[in-house]
């Protein structure tokens, strides 16, 4: 197969030898640019999705109630008040048809939680009064009902805040609208760009063949024949170049996943490269390809038309 193969792509199978003119390199390394291109930005739109997918699963749905150590003047509410808040509260989502999944948060885990911005240093952490954090997950985004527990939480401990993250999760959402839309755009642009040019190539080369073609179509050749003539030649040009172009991207997306840009960070983008990302991409060269040689065919038949 391979065999027969190399024969049908070979130059001896050319009739006119549209190999031996300048262009050939020059269309063969715009293709490979062009598909390098299409399948690091497909990679990286992979990688946006999983990562809202990631998002969506960790806030979508989710809720906590922060209930503050100190009161409004800046005293610290005693302990026993602290701990009379903290099980009211927790009655009161207990009792509550939008809530489940109940969590009180360790005190230490909240220290955590302010390490990022007061660092390591355990006696600032010791002095801080630490508020009480109880996470649950909510069973409607209903703004309505929410507020509505909002303002019995707040009967209970004034300074209490219930925070459900959908505002923030929203506008990360419209971020990711922002960039798919802009990737959708440079795909777009590097698609049509494909388009024109392998037209311009085809149209190259059949006016530097213009007289050899007028000939043959005297001599009776048909449009068929000249066609398979310059399909044979954009297969041999764009298959390689296609495929070419795929696994060059395939190598810098395996290293920058190993060294650079791989985040052990569940909700940032890994741009991890796996094998379900190599199956998909590989629509990538082939649509390409696809389209390569659909354009080559629709420009000599459209010049076809115009010879006598």
């Amino acid at each position: 197969m391979i065999q027969a193969l190399r024969q049908i792509f070979s130059p001896k199978s050319y009739v006119l030898p549209l190999h031996k003119k300048s262009g050939s390199l020059q269309l063969f390394i715009l293709i490979i640019l062009m598909t390098l291109l299409a399948v690091i930005i497909s990679s990286i739109h992979l990688s946006l999705f999983k990562t809202v997918d990631n998002w969506r699963s960790l806030i979508e749905y989710q809720a906590s109630i922060e209930i503050p150590a100190l009161q409004e003047d800046g005293a610290v509410i005693s302990q026993a008040q602290n701990t009379q808040n903290q099980k009211r509260v927790i009655d009161l989502l207990e009792n509550s048809a939008i809530a489940h999944d109940i969590s009180l948060m360790d005190q230490n885990a909240v220290s955590n939680l302010l390490k990022p911005w007061l660092g390591q240093d355990s006696q600032i952490l010791d002095s801080l009064e630490m508020p009480i954090i109880i996470n649950f997950k909510v069973t409607s985004d209903d703004n309505a009902s929410l507020e509505q527990l909002a303002e019995r939480i707040k009967k209970i401990t004034p300074r209490a805040r219930l925070q459900t993250h959908q505002n923030w999760l929203d506008k990360f959402l419209d971020i990711m609208r922002g960039v798919h839309s802009l990737g959708v755009l440079i795909l777009s642009i590097t698609l049509a760009t494909t388009i024109f040019v392998i037209s311009g190539a085809v149209r190259a080369r059949m006016s530097i063949y213009k007289e050899e073609l007028y000939l043959l179509h005297i001599m009776g050749a048909t449009d068929q024949f000249i066609l398979k003539q310059f399909v044979l030649y954009l297969s041999r040009i764009s298959i390689p170049a296609c495929f070419s172009g795929y696994l060059i991207a395939v190598m810098i997306l395996s290293l920058l996943s190993l060294t650079l840009l791989k985040a052990d960070i569940e909700f940032l983008p890994s741009f991890t490269f796996d094998q379900d990302q190599f199956l998909m991409l590989l629509i990538v060269p082939v649509v390409i390809c696809s389209i390569a040689l659909f354009i080559g065919c629709r420009t000599v038949l459209s010049e076809m038309r115009k010879m006598p």
